[in-house]
Formats: C-alpha cells, structure tokens, sequence
C-alpha cells in the first residue's frame, strides 16, 4: 500500500526551504500533497505544527519537523546519501557549507535598511566566493557532483542554493564555476527532477526553467 505524503510550507515567491524537499520526492517518483500557507494565515494555524515552524513533512499523518532531517530521511530513503560513515562525513561538510549559505542569503534578503543591505550583500558575495571556490574543488574531482561520482542531496541542495544566489548576488557570479554549473546540469538532467521544475508554480527573476 502507497503511503501519502503532504509536505506544508509558506506560500512565498523564491526558493525556500521545502524546494529541496520537492525535488527530493519528485526525484523518488513520490506524489505529495503540496501544501502552501499563507503568511497571514500561519498564526491561525502555527499551534498544530510540532515545534511552531515550517516546513513540515507528513507521511501517513505522522509529521516530521526540521528540514535537515527530512532532507536526511528522504535522501536515505531513496540512496541519495553516502554507503559508509566516510562519505557521509564528506556530504555532512558539502550539505553544511550550502546550508551556511543559504542562510546568509536569506538573512539578507530580509534586510530594508540600504545600508545595512549593501554590507549584507557584500559579506554574502565573499562567502559566496570563498565556499564556491571550494565547492568548484569538490565538482571538478568528482567529475560534476559535490560529494561522490554519483547524485546526491548535495547536488539538488546545490542547485537550490544556486537559484537563491543568482537572483541575489547576479547570475555571472554563479556562473563561474565549471565544474559547480556541471553539478547543474546533472540535477536537471534527471527526468523526475527535469519535470518537476517545468510544472512548478513559476518564480519571479532567474528560474531554472530557462536552463532546461
């Protein structure tokens, strides 16, 4: 029996947290329930979510909180982490990185004051640099994928991660890594990740569509 599957989230217009968890199911053949709340509705609601936040993961009724550890479920669910205590450090280090930069870029999107943005952005473009750099390492010895010769939830973090950053820092930053666009290339060139992404809500400034 197939098990159902309802993953809640803010409904907003830019990559968030879920979008990972998204592409993680749709890569697995997974159909999900995609469930999108309103920020004026989430007070209303916020109570009945275990710990108060989103996203949240439910399978069968039962709900799993905190991203990292659904993103960790599903990758191992569907062979997307590491075979051994080894590799899976090495993936801890990769997924870590691009979580540290998602944060950032967030924490600067969410700034008003022009002052303070410009500061934001600049730290955000030297982090970005420097953990690209090291990123770009990673993709060029493991010939297009962050952690392994093979996929894994690094990669589809990446390209996550990528998005959020071309509409922050500008495409042409990205965009000058070979080895990381290579990563890129491979996520979208997975068919259930491929489809996933033509049919999606659309969001506004650089979208991954253009590159499929």
């Amino acid at each position: 029996m197939a098990h159902a599957y309802k993953l809640t989230y803010f409904d907003i217009k830019f990559v968030g947290k879920a979008e990972p968890i998204r592409m993680l199911l749709s890569y697995g053949g997974i159909p999900f329930e995609d469930v999108r709340i309103k920020y004026e509705d989430w007070s209303k609601v916020k109570h009945t979510y275990p710990l108060g936040q989103l996203p949240v993961l439910e399978i069968d009724g039962k709900a799993i909180p905190q991203s990292k550890a659904i993103f960790r479920y599903l990758a191992s669910l569907f062979k997307l982490d590491g075979k051994d205590v080894k590799e899976n450090i090495t993936l801890d280090v990769a997924v870590e990185t691009l979580l540290d930069l998602q944060t950032l870029t967030y924490q600067t999107m969410y700034v008003s004051d022009a002052v303070e943005k410009e500061e934001k952005l600049k730290k955000l473009k030297e982090t970005t640099s420097l953990y690209f750099g090291k990123l770009e390492e990673y993709a060029k010895k493991h010939n297009g994928y962050i952690s392994f010769e093979r996929l894994s939830w690094a990669d589809i973090l990446f390209v996550c991660v990528y998005q959020l950053l071309a509409n922050e820092v500008g495409k042409e930053a990205v965009d000058a890594y070979p080895s990381l666009l290579k990563v890129k290339k491979n996520v979208l060139a997975v068919k259930n990740i491929n489809s996933w992404i033509k049919n999606r809500p659309a969001l506004p400034g650089y979208d991954l569509k253009q590159d499929l």
